[in-house]
């Protein structure tokens, strides 16, 4: 018998699905509606000082679906902290482009040789990373540095106090997601991931400031989040954080460019992809990404930056750092 046409849209949906990943759309729920009103709280800021806020409430919002024993917000209330300390240790580092270069490499060796033992501190140390990347692109004096931890606290802290009510609220989107498994290795490895880790961030980081690439903060990150400890998980996650980097900043530019100045249906994208940001923390890395990628472009856009020109340093700066990434994995024999 011929198979009926609703068997075969039913066997793509399931294909679909699968390749998707598991999307849990209760943290959408849990954590995008803190972005919007933390957006409309921070409009009458600076751009710079309302990108920050939003950016520390971005980031804060994916501690939401993890836990420490039984401490249900402990990890966004760690990495908030840590994030603000980072910001305000890397404001002042950046004017010492050696001393931030060393100490980045240093933050991702330790940040990677915890993904061998908690998959949650190893989360918290990679927001750590990454606040401390960005604040030393924009050094500052210490007056600066303490006004960009503060509104990395404000950010953090307002999507951590609206989670919880709408935890309290909506208590069926509150449970944290499954509990992603470490990856233990042995001794020796674990060293040469480590190593390989902060060699390929400090590497990334010389050769994007050495070009003069602008946002060069993004091929250290992508080096640290693309380099796996097998040289075949760091190639497919690579192709996937690039592809899902070009479809997420092309299509998020493309919705900039046709809404123009429209700040309220700017406001209503960025809410819709951070929504699906969150909701894809456990789906395809590339669908994750490309919901991450259209997040900044139109965060960056409201903050009246220039959308393309974030897309094609994005782009350049994330084809160095997974170039550097595979590179570094083969020398250390990942």
């Amino acid at each position: 018998m011929p198979t009926l046409p609703c068997s075969n849209l039913q066997n793509l949906l399931t294909r679909l699905k699968k390749s998707c990943g598991t999307i849990y759309w209760r943290q959408a729920v849990l954590s995008a509606p803190a972005i919007l009103i933390v957006m409309a709280l921070s409009m009458k800021l600076n751009p710079v000082m309302a990108v920050v806020v939003v950016g520390a409430a971005f980031s804060a919002g994916f501690g939401a679906a993890r836990s420490i024993g039984k401490h249900r917000w402990r990890v966004m209330g760690q990495a908030t902290l840590g994030m603000a300390l980072a910001a305000f240790a890397g404001s002042l580092a950046g004017s010492e482009p050696a001393v931030a270069l060393a100490a980045a490499a240093l933050l991702a060796a330790v940040c990677a040789a915890l993904s061998s033992y908690n998959n949650n501190w190893w989360w918290i140390m990679l927001q750590i990373v990454i606040a401390f990347l960005v604040a030393a692109y924009y050094p500052g004096t210490p007056e600066a540095a303490a006004l960009r931890s503060l509104c990395i606290l404000t950010g953090g802290g307002l999507q951590m106090a609206f989670t919880m009510l709408l935890a309290r609220i909506t208590p069926a989107s509150a449970a944290p997601l499954p509990p992603p498994p470490a990856t233990p290795l042995p001794s020796q490895r674990l060293l040469r991931f480590a190593a390989g880790t902060g060699l390929a961030v400090g590497l990334a980081l010389y050769a994007a400031e050495s070009a003069g690439l602008k946002n060069n903060y993004w091929a250290a990150m992508t080096a640290l989040l693309v380099l796996r400890p097998a040289s075949a998980d760091t190639l497919t996650r690579g192709v996937n954080r690039f592809i899902g980097t070009l479809t997420g900043c092309a299509a998020a530019t493309l919705a900039v460019y046709a809404f123009h100045d429209a700040h309220l249906w700017l406001t209503a994208c960025l809410t819709i992809t951070s929504a699906a940001a969150f909701s894809m923390q456990r789906a395809h890395y590339g669908l994750f990404t490309a919901m991450v990628s259209a997040t900044i472009v139109f965060l960056i856009a409201i903050g009246h930056g220039d959308p393309l020109a974030t897309t094609e340093h994005r782009l350049l700066a994330t084809l160095l750092g997974g170039s550097t990434a595979i590179a570094t994995g083969r020398l250390f024999r990942l």
